[in-house]
């Protein structure tokens, strides 16, 4: 079993979609852990992006490692339908609204994320990329959501995440809100936006959609 996983990494970071896909089946066929196995994908999807970030991949590298990981998640999630693992009518966790904000069309790293999210039970209302302050805050009227994901990876988009955290509070909406950011951020740019949290890793942003949309916001400050 740890041999198809070091091998799905690996055949990840080549952007080997074929062989991708082949581990993966392999690796349902043999009874490992489905979320073990979308683990491994995205480990290898990191690999691609620091390889784009040293100069040795390029944007259209980083496309298809996305599209590799929607196709490992499809296959993943018509296997766990079909073994009666279903997301249940009634979620017991909080719908999540994401989007990238305005001024910022990058989306890969956001599709990872709402694709783990969404089969880790999680309903998500993805309002996609460039996405005004005011659409946030008509999503969190419409939606009963305690949790909104912003995300972005260019600098301009710092403003925006802050503009619409101002935008939340002036609608009344910030006191039952919590705001996660993620991209190109850090705790500097937390505390300038307003948000509550920030992350680069969508395993620690599934943990606090968790924590936090079970009421536990006491755990989720561990995170």
């Amino acid at each position: 079993m740890l041999k198809v996983q070091k091998m799905l990494v690996g055949a990840m970071a080549r952007l080997d979609d074929a062989m991708v896909l082949n581990l993966v089946k392999q690796g349902l066929q043999m009874g490992i852990n489905p979320y073990v196995l979308l683990e491994e994908v995205r480990a290898g999807t990191e690999r691609v992006g620091e390889l784009y970030n040293k100069g040795e991949y390029f944007l259209s590298d980083l496309i298809m490692a996305a599209e590799i990981f929607k196709d490992v998640l499809e296959m993943v999630s018509k296997v766990s339908k079909g073994k009666n693992r279903t997301t249940p009518l009634v979620s017991p966790y909080s719908p999540v609204i994401f989007g990238t904000v305005e001024n910022d069309i990058h989306d890969i790293g956001k599709n990872i994320t709402i694709g783990i999210l969404r089969y880790s039970g999680f309903s998500v209302w993805d309002l996609g990329v460039d996405v005004p302050a005011a659409a946030f805050v008509e999503a969190a009227k419409r939606c009963q959501s305690r949790i909104i994901c912003l995300t972005g990876l260019i600098t301009e988009s710092y403003d925006s995440m802050k503009k619409t955290v101002q935008l939340l509070d002036e609608a009344g909406l910030r006191g039952r809100m919590t705001l996660i950011i993620g991209g190109l951020v850090n705790e500097v740019v937390r505390q300038y936006t307003g948000a509550d949290y920030w992350s680069t890793d969508c395993r620690k942003v599934l943990e606090l959609c968790r924590t936090i949309s079970t009421g536990n916001e006491m755990k989720a400050q561990s995170l």
